[in-house]
C-alpha cells in the first residue's frame, strides 16, 4: 500500500525503496507456512526470486529494451505456472477451461497491439505474452486464490506492455494501476499456492459463508 501511494504521489525515492520489499516478505510468508522443502515450494520461491530481480534491478535500466525485468518476470511466470501444473492436471473444472478462451484472446490481441513497438524485441513480447497466458490459464485451475491472482497479473502485465510497447497510448494514472493489480495479484497468487501445499504450518483464511444445522 505505501508503495503504491509513493507511486501514485511521484515520491520516487519511497518508491525505489519500497518497490524491491514484495518479494522478500513473500518469501517469508512462504518459508514460514511450508513445514519442508517441496516441488511446489521450491518452483514459487524460485518465482519470487526471479520477480525480486526484476524489481530491484529492473529499476536500474528502467527501459525494456535492457531485457532485465521482462525476462525475470517471465522466469517469474514460467516458475509459477509449473508450481500450479499439478493441481491444474488434477482439477481440469470445464468452467475453469473455458477461460483459455479469453485469456487467449486478450494475450493474443495485445501481441498484435504491441508488435509493431517492439522492434527486435518481438520475440521476447510473443514469449512474454505466451508465458502471461499460461500462467494465468494455468492459475485458474488452482483454487479462487490463485484464479484471482493470475488474472491480476495479466490486467498488471498488459497494461505495461502497452506503455512499453504501444506507441500513443494513453492510460491515465497506468504506473499506479500497473503496480496495485501487481502486489495484489502477486499476493493472491502466492497465498493460493500456500493453501494448495500438502502440509504448512498455516493456512490463508478463506471468505465465504457457512452453514450450521443444530439439531435439538
Amino acid at each position: 500500500m505505501i508503495h503504491v501511494l509513493a507511486v501514485a504521489a511521484e515520491a520516487e525515492t519511497l518508491r525505489r525503496l519500497t518497490q524491491p520489499l514484495l518479494a522478500p516478505l513473500l518469501i517469508a510468508a512462504v518459508l514460514t507456512a511450508a513445514p519442508r522443502m517441496q516441488r511446489t515450494t521450491v518452483l514459487t520461491l524460485g518465482g519470487l526470486v526471479a520477480a525480486w530481480a526484476g524489481d530491484s534491478l529492473g529499476q536500474l535500466v528502467p527501459d525494456p529494451s535492457h531485457l532485465i525485468a521482462p525476462v525475470a518476470f517471465l522466469v517469474a511466470l514460467l516458475l509459477y505456472a509449473a508450481a500450479l501444473a499439478p493441481q491444474w492436471a488434477h482439477n481440469r473444472d470445464p468452467m475453469r477451461l473455458a477461460l483459455a478462451i479469453p485469456y487467449g484472446a486478450v494475450v493474443i490481441g495485445l501481441f498484435v497491439a504491441c508488435a509493431d513497438g517492439a522492434g527486435s524485441q518481438l520475440p521476447l513480447v510473443a514469449a512474454y505474452a505466451v508465458g502471461l497466458g499460461v500462467t494465468a490459464f494455468i492459475a485458474a485451475g488452482g483454487n479462487p486464490l490463485t484464479w484471482v491472482g493470475g488474472t491480476l497479473f495479466l490486467v498488471s502485465s498488459s497494461v505495461l506492455a502497452m506503455d512499453w510497447f504501444l506507441p500513443g497510448a494513453a492510460i491515465p494514472m497506468s504506473d499506479v494501476w500497473v503496480m496495485a493489480t501487481y502486489i495484489a495479484g502477486h499476493g493472491l497468487l502466492v497465498a493460493g499456492i500456500v493453501q494448495l501445499l500438502p502440509s504448512r504450518r498455516w493456512t490463508p483464511a478463506q471468505s465465504g459463508a457457512a452453514l450450521v444445522i443444530v439439531e435439538s
